[in-house]
């Protein structure tokens, strides 16, 4: 059975390749003109942000945060900050680049990125935890 670190670093790395892939496709498809939004999706533009900026925090989060620590809610606290201010920092600038991409600079789709990386970075802040009690608990 491998050890938790063992099993740490494979979710760190994870998470690394899937924050990229996750930021790399919000960015182009942030910047590419005509892009549309599928007619099943309610909320269209705004929902499609708050869903793409869930899973840029996710990502990041689990990337951030100590799966082995001897107190994980204090040891994941700047984790989840890091993940929630890295995610929305980067919707930001996105969104202030976009007018020179021939987009339009909308501050609903800087809540809907707001709001969608801090439930991502929340999802993921639980589920570190959830992980950490796991390992608890086979010691």
């Amino acid at each position: 059975m491998p050890s938790g670190g063992f099993v740490a670093r494979i979710i760190k790395i994870t998470g690394a390749i899937l924050s990229l892939v996750c930021l790399t496709l919000v960015v182009v498809f942030s910047l590419k003109s005509g892009v549309q939004i599928p007619t099943f999706v309610k909320g269209g533009d705004k929902t499609m942000h708050f869903v793409a900026y869930i899973a840029v925090s996710f990502c990041l989060c689990i990337t951030f945060s100590s799966y082995c620590a001897p107190r994980p809610v204090l040891s994941n606290i700047l984790p989840f900050i890091s993940a929630c201010v890295l995610s929305f920092a980067v919707g930001y600038t996105v969104e202030l680049c976009q007018p020179s991409f021939g987009r339009s600079f909308e501050v609903g789709d800087i809540l809907a990125d707001a709001f969608g990386s801090v439930l991502g970075a929340f999802l993921a802040f639980i589920l570190v935890l959830c992980i950490c009690l796991i390992h608890r608990r086979k010691k």
